[in-house]
């Protein structure tokens, strides 16, 4: 099985379906066949071999899109660059990843062979056949943000997309009617296997936005009648302090998909109210394609504040503590292990997989990093990254937990904690909050406020108040910069 050709499936069974846009152009299944197809015939002209990666140096698009499909006709392996990256970034990942060459709309800096998108399109035909492909071959590698290191390419097969898109499409109840909308970046897991590929595997139509911006965001939705998009939790805070929702109609919107860091508790219901949907928060990493965990509609479905139940159809999960190994109770803490059809069969970096999977009991394993724990109906919450958590000299710290308190500060608009090091007790806390808006809330009123739901050694030694946040290239606030500012 080749992935690509579930689009081509799509384009049988209704060709003049939309299959996906952008705000310069959309094109049906029917012309996205025939695009991707003269990508990967172009490609093959260019010398390109089943096996090799092709990187693509593209926005969000119709033009990532066809590329995307293209390559993997090919029988070659997708390579998507972050568009953030620095020269020296992008010049890392075309050397990391062997990229025999790049597509492009301009420049890259690299030494790979560049190819302009519009170049294989005039000089490809329609009458290449798409490579057979086994569910166990390579398809995609995927970089992570890099925000703790190097970035780190993570590979999924056909099989992990295929099992990905329809845990998906299954999960969340979608139909060809349905309309998506991709705001986050198709470089990044969210924006290419959340709603992108899935939506290809539907048949069903997919809007793609170049940049997250919230007035954009809401065109679209009532311009096409939305009925589902992701969003990461950064993005959801933002549409709350946005005035002018009510200008647009959102009705079509059924439901929001949130997840790639923690959702605050005390903001789920107020989202829900605003966009007048069902918020449904999920789980995964790039190592998971991302399908593993998620909130879905129907009876019983979902538990706000979890992340839902684990896609028991496409994967299962241990909860171990994490110095021993040992299986935890059910309720009891411990670290995420995963397995299954989206797990990746590993990374491109033979050190990094033999440092991430586990065996335990004569089953592998992928180590998550990761603290969460599961209630007796068999909802997974998770509590926070063991990188991110701390000790001080009294007891562990949460971030997680101090947040979920400061966030139902209703002038509070984002906080994060970070420790710094304090000579006498070792970490000390430190709480960094935006406001909303003017509204007056001060140092001492989130001190009292942590004093009265948590314990002493949890409650911030200092709160730092500044005007925003730095963010990652995917959007999630970046606590690496945080700690080097105020750690």
């Amino acid at each position: 099985m080749n992935f690509a050709t579930r689009a081509d499936l799509a384009a049988r069974n209704a060709p003049t379906a939309l299959a996906v846009g952008d705000r310069n152009h959309s094109v049906t299944f029917e012309q996205l066949t025939e695009r991707s197809d003269r990508i990967a015939d172009a490609l093959a002209d260019r010398g390109v071999e089943t096996g090799e990666h092709v990187a693509l140096d593209l926005p969000n698009g119709v033009a990532f899109v066809c590329t995307y499909l293209g390559v993997l006709k090919r029988g070659a392996v997708a390579v998507p660059i972050n568009t953030r990256f620095t020269d020296q970034q992008i010049r890392y990942v075309l050397s990391d990843s062997g990229a025999v060459c790049v597509v492009t709309n301009g420049t890259a800096d690299g030494e790979s062979e560049e190819h302009r998108y519009g170049d294989l399109l005039d000089d490809g035909t329609v009458e290449h056949e798409p490579l057979p492909r086994r569910s166990e071959e390579l398809a995609e590698l995927l970089y992570t943000s890099g925000t703790t290191g190097a970035p780190k390419g993570v590979y999924h097969t056909h099989g992990n997309l295929a099992a990905n898109a329809d845990g998906y499409i299954s999960y969340n109840e979608w139909r060809r009617e349905d309309v998506a909308l991709t705001v986050c970046p198709c470089f990044h897991v969210t924006g290419l296997n959340i709603t992108t590929t899935p939506f290809l595997a539907l048949g069903a139509e997919n809007h793609l936005l170049e940049t997250w911006h919230i007035e954009a965001f809401l065109a679209a939705v009532e311009r096409h009648g939305v009925t589902y998009t992701f969003l990461i939790p950064t993005m959801v805070v933002e549409l709350l302090d946005c005035d002018g929702i009510d200008a647009y109609d959102l009705s079509t919107l059924r439901s929001v998909g949130v997840g790639g860091s923690p959702m605050p508790n005390e903001r789920i219901a107020e989202v829900e109210r605003a966009l007048d949907c069902v918020l449904l928060e999920g789980y995964g990493m790039t190592e998971t394609t991302p399908l593993a965990a998620l909130n879905h509609p129907g009876p019983n479905g979902r538990k706000p504040g979890s992340v839902g139940r684990p896609a028991g159809e496409a994967v299962e999960v241990r909860i171990e503590e994490p110095t021993t190994g040992e299986a935890v109770e059910r309720g009891e803490r411990g670290e995420l292990l995963w397995r299954g059809d989206t797990v990746t069969p590993r990374y491109n970096k033979r050190q990094l997989t033999e440092s991430t999977f586990v065996e335990r009991a004569g089953k592998r394993w992928l180590t998550s990093g990761d603290i969460g724990w599961m209630d007796d109906d068999g909802f997974l919450f998770v509590v926070d990254r063991i990188e991110d958590m701390f000790t001080t000299g009294c007891g562990d710290v949460s971030p997680r937990e101090i947040e979920a308190v400061i966030y139902a500060i209703d002038p509070v608009q984002k906080v994060a904690i970070i420790d710094r090091t304090d000579d006498v007790r070792g970490a000390a806390v430190v709480a960094i909050v935006t406001r909303r808006s003017e509204e007056s809330v001060s140092a001492a009123d989130i001190k009292r406020a942590c004093e009265r739901e948590l314990q002493s050694h949890e409650v911030p030694d200092r709160v730092v108040f500044v005007e925003e946040f730095p963010r990652t290239a995917t959007g999630k606030v970046d606590r690496g910069a945080l700690r080097s500012e105020f750690g």
